[in-house]
């Protein structure tokens, strides 16, 4: 295949997945993602885990982008589309334009099979390699004069050979290869945060023996792609095995110690780069997240708060609401090991049992009594009306989509490492197992859903349907009805899992790598369908039940998500 090849191929994959969430992308939305990081040594079982929500979207994908094989010397063109489009419109205008070519990319080894969960104009936001290497991301504020717009590599531009996270999956087995890989890029290109040219950003990276924080900003306006400089500044902290760590939309990174290579990597310009700006001298203690990071707010502290008080409530963590005050420890040992179960709860978290659950305000408990439309998150205009004012939970209702990640360096890649992955919300979605072995997933799932109107034959659209309604109904009453059909699913797929990875062992043995890629495609297959069967119809019972509000005349029948089933083992 050559190149003009390659780069048509990658067009029409543009324009499958072009339009996946809202184009305007505000302030508020982009401080939104939550991503909690578990060493091998604090689970339960030995699992790294990665949890992450990527917010501030309408509606996300999940696909699968099969490995590619590339002569040797190849040089990819490299693509970006800048402005970014505001409006629909603005977004078709650009497709009839064209991408612009910014650079090219030597190509010196195998692209590798990644399953992507991304979103808005082709952006890769995270996801999984065949390795079990998966990255997440979240948007860092960065101090002022930082910004470049001469960058043109971001962590989720609009075309994969520009994306930071793209090429760290397509090209990296490791955590610390992937790191290397991005950095490089960074510091020969330019960074740039294509969805927000003044942010800076972290991407939390895992593999199935470590797990890392990778912290990004500009290198300044006047940097140029020929002064021989890096064209960003950037910093990866590993978490300890034995601990917890969380990223919450702010630099959580402190002191550096560069004479430890085992917890730290850096770019070379660490220090020199804000000499060079004027923001730290030689003689003041170097900080990392006060030096080129942003303190933020409590929209931000109070996530770190909860996530480490949830691991470990033995610590006692104070808050103030003050983000200079509350500065957390970069990760904590927790009390007890984690599973991903508690990922599932963490993730869900609403501050519930905390002075910050809004479900206990008197405006929602008249004389005592809890009502109905008591809720953690919802319509702005009740809030208002109330008069209360939500603080940013783990949980959101801006959700594109959930993501927990179980990476186990004891079995086989094709199925040691499992993507859990929600469309949505958490709150009111089911988290699905999708192995990195899987190549393919059903159509319903991995199309991109039509934004010209409600298609209740697309899985997003079903799962963003199922969200509104709950925001919009009678919270408590519908929530339990939702509740009532994931969380049966979830534990039947969580006491199905080793049976499936035994038949998955026997499978491999007997029939190699394809015979397990097919044994898992067809085990994801049935569970997705049935998990996509059952939200198409609560749709239609929260409808009946709640809006159109006539259910004596004839109750609707709370949907239930099929048991999983394993795939026989093929006789030879």
């Amino acid at each position: 295949m050559n190149v003009i090849d390659i780069n048509n191929r990658y067009r029409r994959f543009i324009v499958l997945i072009g339009l996946i969430g809202s184009l305007v992308w505000t302030h508020r939305e982009a401080l939104a993602c939550s991503t909690i990081l578990v060493g091998k040594k604090a689970t339960y079982d030995g699992s790294v885990l990665m949890s992450s929500s990527c917010d501030g979207d309408i509606m996300g994908l999940i696909y699968v982008m099969p490995a590619q094989q590339y002569p040797q010397g190849t040089k990819l063109p490299m693509y970006w589309n800048l402005p970014r489009p505001r409006t629909h419109e603005e977004y078709l205008s650009n497709l009839r334009k064209g991408y612009d070519l910014v650079g090219y990319l030597p190509v010196t080894e195998t692209y590798r099979s990644i399953i992507l969960a991304g979103n808005v104009e082709n952006m890769t936001t995270g996801g999984m390699n065949e390795h079990g290497l998966s990255i997440a991301i979240e948007f860092l504020p960065m101090r002022s004069g930082l910004a470049c717009t001469r960058g043109v590599v971001g962590p989720n531009s609009n075309h994969w050979t520009t994306s930071l996270i793209a090429n760290g999956l397509m090209r990296a087995r490791t955590a610390r290869e992937a790191i290397r890989i991005i950095g490089a890029m960074i510091e020969q290109y330019g960074f740039q945060y294509y969805r927000a040219p003044n942010a800076g950003v972290a991407l939390p990276i895992a593999d199935d023996k470590e797990v890392w924080l990778m912290e990004i900003f500009g290198p300044g306006q006047a940097w140029t792609a020929n002064s021989g400089k890096p064209g960003g500044v950037w910093c990866a902290q590993r978490i300890p095995d034995g601990e917890i760590g969380c990223s919450a939309n702010r630099s959580r990174i402190g002191k550096v110690d560069l004479k430890n290579p085992d917890m730290f990597m850096t770019s070379p310009n660490i220090h020199s780069l804000a000499e060079e700006l004027g923001i730290w001298k030689r003689s003041d203690p170097f900080v990392w997240h006060d030096v080129y990071g942003d303190p933020g707010s409590s929209y931000n502290s109070l996530r770190e708060w909860r996530a480490l008080s949830l691991a470990a409530p033995s610590l006692s963590l104070q808050v103030t609401g003050d983000p200079l005050v509350d500065r957390y420890p970069f990760s904590v040992k927790p009390d007890r090991p984690l599973t991903v179960q508690r990922l599932f709860a963490v993730m869900r978290d609403g501050y519930e049992g905390t002075k910050f659950d809004l479900t206990e305000y008197p405006a929602f408990n008249p004389q005592g009594k809890k009502s109905s439309l008591a809720r953690p998150w919802g319509p702005t205009e009740l809030f208002d009306l109330l008069g209360i004012k939500p603080e940013r939970a783990l949980c959101t209702p801006t959700s594109g989509y959930v993501f927990v990640a179980q990476l186990r360096d004891w079995l086989p890649d094709t199925f040691g490492n499992c993507l859990w992955f929600a469309y949505g919300p958490a709150y009111t979605s089911c988290f699905v197992p999708i192995y990195a072995g899987v190549t393919d997933l059903p159509d319903a799932w991995d199309q991109a859903p039509d934004y010209t109107r409600i298609n209740t034959n697309q899985v997003p659209w079903n799962f963003r349907l199922v969200f509104s309604l709950a925001n919009n109904l009678r919270y408590q009453d519908a929530m339990k009805d939702i509740q009532h059909v994931f969380r049966p699913a979830e534990t039947a797929f969580f006491k199905i899992q080793t049976h499936v990875e035994r038949t998955a062992a026997e499978v491999l043995r007997k029939d190699g790598t394809g015979g397990v890629q097919r044994f898992l495609n067809t085990y994801t297959e049935h569970c997705l369908t049935q998990v996509g069967y059952a939200y198409k119809e609560l749709v239609d019972y929260l409808m009946f039940m709640y809006l159109v509000d006539h259910s004596e005349v004839a109750p609707p029948k709370l949907p239930a998500i099929s048991a999983p089933i394993i795939p026989a083992v093929p006789d030879n």
